[in-house]
């Protein structure tokens, strides 16, 4: 669109047919229009590529991590403990390529806050890979809350070695 408007409109000020003003100032309409044209596809095209191209996130086993590789260090941490739902929203012009940003809310104690990672290029498959990881981690956290509540075993006696074996013994007596 940028282009088609920049062609149009240096070709309508280059005309023959304009009058002398335009024709002797043409030189300044012409750079004009190549500046607004060529500022336009900075920050309409090459701001959110280069936005998209520099940020890096991936999704461990237990967090989703969001950072740039150059620019801001300040990488977004949100522990998979924390989180409590997700959702992918898209534009019209995302949902044509797929993209979208992924909405987690996440907290504790209820204090609840909504963290986006924005701009994902494959949305409702990386949407899909945190649900699955974030069910994987809650099968790990209750089969260790299992593990840990299951009654103690009563201790057996080694008369032998003249320990007890599976005991537990407080220190700081002497």
């Amino acid at each position: 669109v940028t282009i088609g408007l920049m062609s149009f409109l240096l070709g309508y000020v280059t005309r023959d047919t304009q009058p002398t003003f335009v024709q002797h100032y043409s030189h300044i309409f012409v750079f004009l229009i190549w500046a607004a044209g060529l500022l336009s596809l900075a920050f309409g095209s090459l701001k959110p590529a280069w936005g998209w191209l520099n940020r890096l996130t991936y999704l461990t086993t237990e967090r989703i991590v969001q950072k740039n590789l150059i620019g801001a260090a300040q990488a977004t941490v949100i522990p998979l403990a924390l989180t409590s739902q997700t959702e992918v929203r898209q534009s019209r012009m995302q949902k044509m390529s797929g993209a979208g940003t992924i909405a987690v809310v996440h907290g504790a104690f209820g204090q609840h806050q909504r963290s986006r990672l924005r701009d994902m290029p494959d949305a409702e498959h990386f949407n899909t890979l945190i649900a699955g990881e974030l069910s994987a981690y809650r099968r790990r956290l209750q089969a260790q809350q299992a593990a840990h509540a299951a009654p103690p075993q009563a201790p057996v006696a080694d008369h032998s070695r003249g320990d007890v074996r599976g005991a537990s013994f407080g220190g700081g007596h002497g």
